[in-house]
């Protein structure tokens, strides 16, 4: 049988059997942790975690268009700045028109071939 007291003669020890709960309005903040939580909390604690979830989402997509865009910025930018041969241009013209997307639907892939088509183009400007 355990005690409350953690030291033997340190005063008078009230025994506790185990299983058994504190003394009303002696509830400590680790047995409090310790139980499930009831349907109610944890319905609110998962709606808080998807509200966060959703806000680092948001982040990450706007960080990740503005990074995608500043590199179709940099391509924009080198080609009003440098004289090219018509042969070049010519095969830049081709690697944007071989680009197909579909933007209504929104997918992951057509940004990634976005991507690749705006780092194919800075491959042939030689950046």
């Amino acid at each position: 049988m355990a005690t409350a007291k953690g030291k033997a003669g340190a005063g008078k020890a009230t025994p506790v059997e185990p299983g058994a709960t504190a003394p009303a309005g002696k509830k400590s903040i680790a047995a409090a942790l310790a139980r499930k939580p009831s349907r109610k909390v944890a319905k609110d604690m998962l709606v808080l975690e998807l509200r966060r979830l959703r806000a680092m989402f948001t982040e990450i997509a706007e960080r990740y268009v503005a990074n995608a865009e500043g590199e179709i910025a940099a391509v924009i930018e080198a080609v009003e700045g440098k004289s090219l041969s018509a042969a070049r241009v010519e095969r830049m013209l081709e690697v944007v028109r071989r680009l197909t997307v579909k933007p209504r639907k929104g997918r992951r892939k057509d940004l990634v071939r976005i991507e690749g088509t705006a780092a194919s183009l800075r491959k042939e400007l030689g950046e």
